[in-house]
């Protein structure tokens, strides 16, 4: 569900080799801070199993939103 210029809510699931381990609903949020945007990520996580848990997912989306900053808040080239 996109709500516009407010959230993003999405599932999704993750596996190796075939076999999922994870389950997650997340949600993305914007706020308006000063002259920028503040992103919000929320998610809610589902181990199947052995699973390299929320440390692991909180490492991956951390590094992608990190990214993310990166694109947008450098002049372009």
């Amino acid at each position: 569900m996109i709500e516009d210029r407010a959230r993003i809510v999405f599932a999704y699931t993750m596996s190796i080799n075939g076999r999922v381990h994870s389950a997650s609903l997340a949600t993305v949020t914007f706020e308006q801070s000063g002259k920028g945007t503040r992103l919000t990520f929320t998610e809610t996580l589902q181990g199947i199993g052995q699973t390299d848990g929320p440390e692991g997912r909180k490492h991956g989306w951390t590094a992608l939103l990190d990214n993310l900053e990166q694109s947008v808040t450098q002049p372009a080239h």
